[in-house]
């Protein structure tokens, strides 16, 4: 049963995440429903409210005293706007815009199609394209989940020979930025859809101006061709594709490559069938499963898919994530 409810305690915290409790009572205290909503502006209905807030302490993301009064915990931090390590935007998109999608998984497993233009009205990365708000979100939500394995290409890549490293997908240029503030001999380029590049440019300008001297945004299609680079880095993005798509953005990268270079893709590398461990990275699966022709790959299925790119895989690393993510190194065949 707790496995059947977890829907419903995902869509409760979603729900008083995109309200802002968590920023709130990690600023103000344990404060009731009704002071939330009264003194501090939470649109809500103060009794509907309580109940929420009841079920969330419930299960360890708040404190609840015998005064009806709700209060911050390590779990409610990680969802606030000021988290080092914040999980808010993810949380908020989860309960949002994506549980839209998912409740069309029952005509996924019949229809074998993925379902967003069914509850959307449009493939899901046109829906971004015209949502200019949604786009910015999930943008946000990307960087909140890409932190651990933003650290792990940090820690496990070897970028000291390299000149110019190309963040394909890159969205907001998060790691790009922190790469080139971590070495300064490096120049970075960041593809992505044209629309996303001046959300992302806006998001950069507060960055040291040394830094944005040594990055460029690019606006393009990654499948017809890539910035020139070294070092290529797809983090989260081959499992979003088909294997003919992947294998084109691939080859595109092999070919644009300099010298001895290398590419990084992280991702999932699910277990081999018969081992049943891998759950995140499975139900993850689940959910490229119904947005996009994407999905999460073995390692006998990267290796496939590398050499079918003109590639061998080097390496894989795998990294402590929200989703098990590895690093799969590539160099030319």
């Amino acid at each position: 049963m707790q496995m059947v409810m977890g829907a419903w305690v995902s869509q409760t915290i979603s729900s008083i995440t995109r309200l802002d409790i968590p920023d709130i009572l990690g600023a103000q205290g344990p404060l009731t429903a009704r002071q939330l909503t009264e003194a501090h502006g939470v649109a809500a209905s103060p009794e509907f409210l309580h109940r929420a807030l009841r079920a969330c302490a419930s299960v360890g993301i708040l404190t609840e005293d015998p005064y009806g009064r709700f209060g911050p915990t390590a779990l409610s931090e990680v969802l606030t706007s000021n988290s080092p390590v914040s999980l808010k935007k993810l949380v908020e998109v989860f309960g949002g815009l994506w549980w839209r999608v998912w409740t069309g998984l029952p005509d996924a497993l019949r229809d074998g199609a993925p379902q967003a233009k069914a509850r959307l009205g449009m493939e899901y990365w046109d829906y971004l394209n015209a949502n200019p708000k949604d786009m910015e979100d999930f943008g946000e939500a990307m960087k909140s989940n890409s932190l651990a394995s933003l650290f792990g290409v940090i820690e496990h890549c070897d970028f000291s020979s390299a000149r110019k490293v190309v963040d394909v997908g890159g969205g907001l240029g998060h790691m790009a930025i922190e790469l080139l503030r971590r070495n300064s001999h490096l120049t970075a380029s960041v593809i992505d859809l044209p629309d996303l590049m001046p959300i992302a440019r806006k998001h950069a300008e507060a960055e040291d101006p040394g830094i944005l001297a040594r990055l460029s945004f690019v606006g393009g299609d990654m499948f017809a061709e890539v910035p020139a680079g070294d070092v290529y880095i797809l983090k989260h993005i081959v499992h979003d594709w088909d294997d003919s798509r992947c294998i084109r953005l691939l080859k595109n990268c092999r070919d644009r490559m300099d010298g001895d270079g290398r590419i990084y893709c992280v991702d999932a590398v699910l277990p081999p069938p018969g081992d049943t461990s891998g759950a995140p990275a499975k139900f993850l699966d689940i959910n490229i499963m119904l947005f996009i022709p994407g999905l999460e790959r073995t390692e006998a299925e990267w290796r496939e898919l590398y050499d079918k790119a003109g590639l061998q895989v080097a390496s894989i690393v795998p990294l402590h994530d929200n989703f098990g993510t590895s690093i799969v190194e590539g160099v030319k065949r």
